[in-house]
């Protein structure tokens, strides 16, 4: 005898709750499409990025820049290749954070963004608090007091098939991405304009 597969009553609580699932993730995409068409429409440009990095210049500007900011001890060579480290002070009731970056540069070599790595100096895998669950909290504001505006909403990737934050205000996205291990969280600063904005 054949069994038919929505026949089943707990079939139909999964098929439903799958259909419920595949409905919220759409209306998020949407929401985030949304959100890029507005802010774009409002051709509003923000070329600052960070350390004195702009949307636009080259990549010999990016080093120039870097060069100047290591004479000051701003920054260093990272620890990973092609990378800059910043460490983001200690604060009143945070700890010191490491930045690892680099910028994105299109073919004509300028500038569309950069994409940055930060951790605790201070992580262990036994220290809970300085996981990458946490940081990446702790990021959302700090990336909020640099980069005032709007407030980050969570988006399922279509391709990245995980969820992971984004703001946008004008032309300036900023993700981070989403979690692969308890130290690192991944971050990208980008210019919509070079952008394809598919996810």
């Amino acid at each position: 005898m054949k069994t038919y597969f929505f026949l089943n009553p707990m079939n139909k609580v999964l098929g439903f709750t799958i259909l419920v699932l595949f409905f919220l993730i759409s209306c998020r995409q949407s929401e985030y499409n949304k959100l890029i068409k507005e802010e774009m429409s409002k051709n509003i440009i923000h070329d600052t990025i960070l350390l004195g990095h702009k949307f636009g210049q080259t990549k010999d500007e990016f080093f120039e820049i870097c060069w100047q900011l290591n004479k000051k001890k701003i920054v260093k060579q990272g620890g990973k290749s092609n990378t800059v480290e910043y460490i983001i002070p200690k604060g009143a009731s945070s700890p010191a954070i490491k930045m690892l970056f680099y910028g994105k540069f299109n073919e004509k070599d300028i500038m569309t963004g950069i994409e940055a790595e930060f951790s605790y100096p201070a992580w262990s895998l036994w220290n809970k608090n300085y996981h990458s669950d946490k940081l990446a909290l702790a990021l959302k504001d700090t990336l909020k007091s640099w980069f005032p505006g709007n407030e980050f909403i969570v988006i399922n990737g279509s391709k990245l098939k995980k969820e992971f934050f984004v703001k946008i205000d004008g032309n300036r996205q900023i993700v981070i991405e989403p979690l692969t291990n308890t130290k690192d969280v991944k971050i990208r600063i980008e210019d919509l304009r070079f952008k394809d904005l598919g996810l």
